[in-house]
């Protein structure tokens, strides 16, 4: 095969330029000219994340290796000195971008590893998939080839069945070299399972409900999320990448231990895939499963939530990655990242006769940037530093588990006070998840207000009907009335909790003056909402319909019924009028016992 575009030289990765321009970049300008560019800035915020790993990959290699000079440093050096990496990684921050003398120096001795095309170290791809479709199909082997609408992350298309509308043409489904290097990241990152023979596992960035810190540019932004300390401890001094393997892997659905560095977790070769070309254009693919590991507790990941359970059949508490907000393994929809913000800021916090809470674990990059924080050579400025945090998931259809088809890709940012995420913030953390808390209970009255005024409206409602879920396992009523009010609440949410400056004398001194002013905003909002929805559900919910009470009110109680009424009389009258009362008595009693609470704290 003939060596063709090498990543390190070739432009491929997008960047936002700081006059808004996107441009194509090498993997050597990006990382050299970070501090030029405003951000990463490709198809989709998954293809972003799965490129910023990859950058992050080459930081931990290189600076496990070199100083900033360029000069190679031994592991009798790295353990004598811990906090070799922390100073290394201070020195470029205070410096304002990346040396070149190191990172040059390592794309010189491993410029060979970075061919998109090469016969023997095709990066990120292996040979063995290709090898395998000849042994069992011979000439015909290209039956098996996908075509690089599957590929596409802005498709996602089955093999099988093609969508009806797409943002491409057919002929605009042919990739350019520099495009399909960015999918090629892309699927091994978040690829489904619906290859076979054999069927691959669940890649490991899919399960994860991802987040990474953000800053003014892409040098900041690569920054903060390269965690200096994280290969310190159990992990190996160095870091070791996939692409620097000696021997490629020829196995497929490889079970292997979970990489003890962090550049080998963070390139893990999730995908076994070969790309086909023609004419200086990749046609199609060949993907079989790759590398993966028991996913209990990893916590050498750095860019994942967590959430705390308990193991039943030992009892024993333990953590798992956090999935982006579902609701009983089913996810909700199109949610807030603040709605996350008890995850990204837990309440873990020191106690003198318990310790540390075990039911909060912080986010790696989390923790990292609450140690610069509290370094006393004032790395960030504590009083006046805002955390701008991404958060990203891509959507599996969870309801068809043979082939985990993709059914959304959702992102966010949130930005907050840096003084929240330390033990100063403790209290404000608490505050401000309940106050979320209240949101949610707000958000259910509003849905019961429209099913009410459906009732009202003459649509019947039953246990089943109330129980049921289209195939993307998201109750669409529910759904879509919660969606519309919190885009009601939302900007109005950001901005109060934007206003939480722990600088700030007067938030320090009345926190609960401003806490009831966001409570009264919420509670102006929910009135006006549910007015909204009643004046929408037409004339004849006015006069009402009458209904018999279902069977879970008449087994909770709820049903007035007297025991020697008729089946005629037990039916109830449901209005507007009515409908929009219980609403109003309901959004009141939330707040005060909000209030209640507040009081008690």
């Amino acid at each position: 095969m003939e060596q063709e575009f090498n990543l390190i030289d070739e432009p491929w990765i997008c960047v936002r330029t700081a006059n808004c321009q996107i441009k194509e970049v090498s993997l050597k300008e990006v990382m050299l000219h970070a501090h030029e560019y405003i951000e990463l800035s490709g198809e989709t915020k998954s293809q972003d994340f799965a490129i910023l790993r990859l950058l992050l990959a080459i930081m931990y290699t290189v600076f496990s290796r070199y100083d900033i000079y360029g000069d190679e440093i031994s592991i009798d050096e790295l353990e004598e000195n811990s906090e070799f990496a922390v100073d290394n990684w201070e020195e470029i921050w205070n410096s304002g971008q990346i040396p070149s003398e190191p990172i040059e120096r390592y794309f010189r001795e491993w410029h060979e590893r970075f061919w998109l095309f090469h016969e023997q170290y095709p990066f990120y791809q292996s040979n063995a998939v290709i090898d395998k479709a000849k042994k069992e199909k011979g000439k015909k082997y290209k039956e098996k080839m996908y075509k690089t609408a599957k590929m596409i992350g802005t498709l996602f298309e089955s093999h099988n069945k093609k969508r009806l509308f797409v943002p491409r043409m057919e002929q605009g489904q042919t990739l350019s070299y520099s495009e399909a290097a960015r999918w090629l990241l892309h699927s091994n990152c978040f690829d489904d399972i619906a290859a076979k023979n054999p069927t691959p596992k669940r890649t490991w960035v899919g399960k994860l409900a991802m987040i990474a810190l953000k800053g003014k540019n892409l040098f900041e932004t690569i920054m903060l999320n390269y965690c200096a300390d994280a290969d310190n401890g159990e992990n190996e001094i160095k870091s070791t990448p996939s692409w620097e393997q000696e021997n490629p892997v020829t196995e497929f659905n490889r079970l292997i231990s979970v990489p003890k560095n962090q550049a080998g977790l963070l390139s893990l070769m999730s995908r076994r895939i070969y790309l086909c070309r023609e004419n200086h254009s990749v046609i199609g693919y060949f993907i079989s499963g790759g590398d993966y590991f028991k996913d209990d507790e990893v916590f050498s990941e750095q860019m994942t939530l967590w959430q705390y359970y308990e193991e039943k059949e030992s009892g024993k508490s333990k953590f798992k990655p956090k999935p982006y907000h579902t609701k009983n393994d089913e996810w909700e929809g199109n949610i807030k990242i603040w709605q996350e913000f008890g995850s990204i800021a837990p309440l873990a916090k020191v106690d003198e006769n318990c310790g540390v809470d075990e039911k909060f674990r912080k986010a790696g990059i989390i923790d990292w940037i609450c140690k610069l924080l509290n370094s006393e050579n004032d790395i960030l400025d504590k009083e006046n530093y805002f955390v701008k945090v991404d958060a990203m998931a891509v959507i599996y259809d969870e309801a068809h588990a043979a082939s985990l088809q993709v059914i959304d890709i959702v992102s966010d940012t949130l930005i907050l006070h840096a003084k929240l995420l330390l033990d100063i913030g403790y209290n404000w953390r608490n505050r401000i998840i309940s106050e979320i808390d209240t949101c949610e209970k707000v958000a259910n009255q509003v849905y019961f207000l429209h099913k009410n005024l459906q009732k009202s409206n003459g649509k019947k409602y039953t246990d089943e009907e109330d129980g049921k879920k289209n195939k993307n396992n998201l109750n669409l009523e529910e759904g879509n009335i919660k969606v519309q009010f919190y885009a009601a609440i939302d900007y109005r949410f950001r901005m109060w909790l934007l206003g939480i400056n722990l600088s700030s004398e007067e938030i320090v001194s009345k926190p609960d003056t401003y806490v009831l002013k966001w409570r009264n905003e919420l509670k102006k909002i929910a009135y006006n909402f549910g007015d909204d929805l009643t004046a929408q559900s037409g004339s004849n919910a006015i006069f009402g319909h009458y209904r018999k009470p279902n069977r879970s009110e008449k087994e909770s109680g709820k049903s007035k019924r007297k025991s020697n009424r008729d089946e005629k009389d037990e039916e109830e009258i449901t209005s507007s009028a009515q409908a929009l009362n219980i609403f109003r008595s309901k959004i009141k009693k939330i707040f005060e016992s909000a209030g209640e609470k507040n009081e008690q704290e």
